[in-house]
């Protein structure tokens, strides 16, 4: 914007109508307390992790959890030292704003000038008024380029003061593909686990199946008894014994 082509009664009366630099001050203290609490944040991971890491967890496990947590603190101390930053920045756009409103012509002044100068034009009739009336006029051409002067000076540090850097998103601390590969161990595990509950099943039903005709047998004439050898009587009382407890 040109404030150079703009009396001082638009200029002033914007600077003056504005909510003054209130917001940016309370934006500053809202960034300062951020960067506290990020700071602080910080400070806490850093006790914790290294009360575990050098106490009751050690391991690999614990290591690559420390890497995890150390990338983590990096992060949040420099978003803390953004948010000062920015609290910075805010600070110095309400410093612009106080340097600017306090160069810029106040409004009634530059009304009072203009009524003075309606007075002395309309009371001007021998022309006595004339010297006056070019007074007038110069403070009023003085008031014009202040207030212009002070608009600019205003846009330059506000725009100095609102250049940010950006904030960045926390680096990944865990494995993306942990969660399938946790789920494709369970699934393994749990397969395992019941191919071994089929086999102990069948196993156990040839073995019971086994057991009336073992009984029969016995039951029968010494005749009609298998021929096994003493081992292989022992083998098969010991495979039956636990079953049957079953």
């Amino acid at each position: 914007m040109d404030f150079a082509v703009l009396p001082p009664e638009i200029n002033s009366a914007r600077i003056y109508a504005g909510p003054g630099s209130g917001p940016m001050l309370a934006a500053a203290t809202a960034w300062d307390g951020l960067a506290a609490e990020l700071h602080s944040v910080a400070s806490s991971y850093e006790s914790v992790i290294g009360g575990l890491a050098c106490g009751p967890w050690v391991g690999p496990s614990s290591a690559s959890m420390a890497a995890a947590a150390a990338e983590f603190v990096t992060w949040t101390r420099a978003t803390a030292a953004g948010a000062e930053q920015a609290a910075g920045q805010a600070a110095a756009a309400a410093a612009a704003y106080e340097t600017a409103f306090a160069q810029t012509v106040p409004p009634p002044v530059v009304a009072a000038n203009r009524t003075l100068l309606t007075a002395l034009i309309v009371t001007n009739l021998f022309g006595q008024n004339t010297p006056a009336i070019a007074v007038a006029e110069a403070q009023y051409a003085d008031m014009w380029v202040q207030d212009a002067a002070a608009m600019y000076g205003y846009a330059g540090s506000s725009a100095s003061a609102t250049r940010l850097t950006p904030f960045t998103p926390p680096p990944p601390n865990t494995e993306p593909g942990g969660l399938s590969v946790q789920a494709a161990a369970v699934a393994r595990a749990t397969g395992a686990s019941a191919g071994n509950a089929r086999h102990n099943a069948s196993s156990t039903s040839r073995s019971v199946s086994a057991v009336p005709n073992t009984l029969s047998s016995l039951a029968s004439p010494a005749a009609a008894i298998p021929s096994l050898t003493p081992l292989e009587w022992l083998d098969l009382l010991a495979d039956l014994s636990p079953k049957l407890r079953r």
